[in-house]
């Protein structure tokens, strides 16, 4: 199996493992050349305030009831950057956040999921570089290599390019990985009063 295969047959297997994603997501990916910011620091960038308060532990799946009218975010440090994720409402993914946190931090990645239907935004150094919506038309101009890389090992294998595909393309361009028991347990998230961004 081919590497981008590897990372496509991970994704299913959480969605296998985690069916409530299915219903919708948004999942942010930040590639930072230096270690990552702190949750704290993070959080200060998403909230259109600049203040943000820091939950330990928050279920990824249904915290974000307990905090309502308060937007929740829950955050993933690793070595190569960061990731954001909100279960099925969210807006990790504006295009202004992207751009901001593409020139403070590093390359992003989003990925949200609303109904089954997809959409995969890329930017760099402050600039939406591309955006693919699950059913393109026309050129694509400026494609991303890992997503030409996976979208054509799916064609070669027979594979639909769905929603696994686009993590695959996500973590493969950003070495930033969803391992699949990272939903299962209670995780760190930012709590906001103010809308983001």
């Amino acid at each position: 199996m081919t590497m981008p295969l590897q990372a496509i047959s991970h994704y299913e297997r959480l969605f296998d493992e985690h069916p409530w994603m299915r219903d919708g997501f948004h999942w942010t990916v930040v590639r930072t050349a230096t270690p990552p910011p702190s949750i704290q620091e993070i959080g200060t960038s998403l909230s259109s305030s600049a203040e943000a308060g820091v939950e330990e532990e928050v279920d990824v799946a249904s915290g974000a009831d307990l905090y309502l009218p308060h937007t929740v975010v829950s955050v993933d440090r690793q070595r190569e950057g960061y990731f954001l994720f909100q279960y099925q409402d969210g807006s990790i993914d504006d295009p202004a956040l992207l751009r901001e946190l593409s020139e403070s931090d590093g390359p992003v990645w989003s990925v949200a999921s609303i109904l089954y239907k997809h959409k995969y935004t890329y930017a760099v150094d402050g600039e939406i570089r591309w955006t693919w919506r699950e059913f393109p038309h026309g050129e694509r101009p400026d494609v991303d290599e890992d997503f030409l890389f996976v979208e054509n090992a799916c064609k070669d294998a027979g594979l639909p390019f769905g929603l696994a595909a686009l993590m695959a393309v996500v973590d493969l361009g950003s070495g930033v990985r969803m391992d699949i028991n990272w939903p299962h347990a209670p995780r760190p998230a930012v709590v906001l009063d103010d809308p983001i961004w």
